[in-house]
């Protein structure tokens, strides 16, 4: 073997932000990279090849499917990511390099993948609902993963818990594991530190937060910096860290539950207190049981997950929404 450095599976994972099993993946199924062995037949890596998961990793969670990318030479992959990453990139992809290039790998569909991770999370197999999510990103890319399976899942999830099919214990295993998945993701996204800043949390009394741990995967792929607070916030400990960190927004999940007595105090404080120029946006699906107070604080209503990544990019571009766009009966399902 040459004098050329050479990187372990753990070094390499740390690098890219990507999972061990993930790489492998990637490997045997689209030929991504093909590392050296060592005497005990261990995966080594080299620079070039670390360099070329970093690029994979970076463009994949910008929406193109590996099977799109997998092929590309690592040059074209350099030019790919010196794009500016957001909405289309991989339209202008596909225009440029080809279809013919960029011929899309779709193994199973939303509902499949539902159905595995369902299976997996009744079999306490926490290792294969990853394996099942990893899959799921390989083939819908980053949003789609979020858009198609975590938000089905988690409806599924809570069908399941309310029909007597799924344990409490099974609930929160699994619900631990898809926060921990999102979390190592979310750090995995390297971005500059003039990209604008999002506050996400649910307010106080709210204790379900996967949804906003969806929102906060979403706003930090479509670049924004985000600052993700966990569940139940005190409005006073929301304003003092927007402030803090010079937020340009506040993002907040309402899903459960829906007649909380003391929220709309909550909302009219943390409206009161935040600096005029921040605004917020709630979606959630109880959002809609808080509609009246949320118009009156003028918060901007999510049309879904789907619109979310629309009203960032008008946020961002400087012009501010008009107070009540959207309807609080379309706030989302997150």
């Amino acid at each position: 073997m040459s004098m050329e450095r050479f990187h372990n599976m753990k070094a390499v994972a740390l690098r890219t932000g990507l999972s061990a099993h993930l790489i492998r993946v990637w490997e045997r199924r689209y030929a991504a990279v093909t590392p050296a062995r060592s005497g005990t037949q261990r995966r080594l890596y080299s620079e070039a090849e670390v360099e070329r998961l970093q690029l994979l990793a970076r463009l994949s969670q910008s929406g193109l499917a590996i099977g799109q990318i997998a092929g590309l030479a690592t040059e074209q992959l350099r030019q790919i990511a010196e794009r500016e990453i957001g909405p289309g990139l991989g339209e202008r992809v596909v225009e440029e390099l080809g279809e013919e290039v960029l011929e899309e790998v779709l193994e199973s569909t939303p509902g499949e993948m539902v159905e595995a991770a369902l299976r997996a999370i009744r079999s306490y197999d926490m290792v294969g609902l990853e394996s099942i999510l990893d899959q799921g990103m390989i083939t819908f890319g980053y949003a789609g993963l979020l858009e198609k399976g975590l938000v089905p899942l988690l409806h599924a999830m809570g069908s399941a818990w309310a029909a007597g099919e799924l344990t409490a214990a099974q609930e929160h295993g699994a619900t631990a594991a898809l926060k921990d998945y999102l979390a190592r993701n979310l750090r995995s996204m390297q971005l500059p530190g003039t990209a604008p800043r999002l506050l996400v949390t649910t307010p106080a009394g709210q204790l379900h937060e996967m949804g906003a741990a969806i929102v906060a995967g979403l706003a930090r792929k479509a670049g924004w910096q985000v600052f993700y607070l966990g569940a139940s916030l005190p409005a006073e400990e929301i304003v003092g860290a927007a402030v803090k960190n010079q937020i340009r927004a506040v993002a907040l999940s309402i899903v459960y539950p829906g007649d909380d007595p003391e929220l709309p105090g909550q909302l009219r404080r943390l409206r009161r207190l935040l600096p005029e120029g921040i605004p917020i946006v709630v979606g959630g699906q109880a959002a809609e049981a808080y509609g009246e107070t949320l118009r009156e604080i003028g918060a901007h209503l999510m049309g879904g997950l789907e619109a979310f990544p629309k009203l960032l990019l008008a946020l961002r571009s400087g012009g501010a929404i008009p107070a009540g766009e959207g309807s609080a009966g379309s706030a989302g399902s997150a």
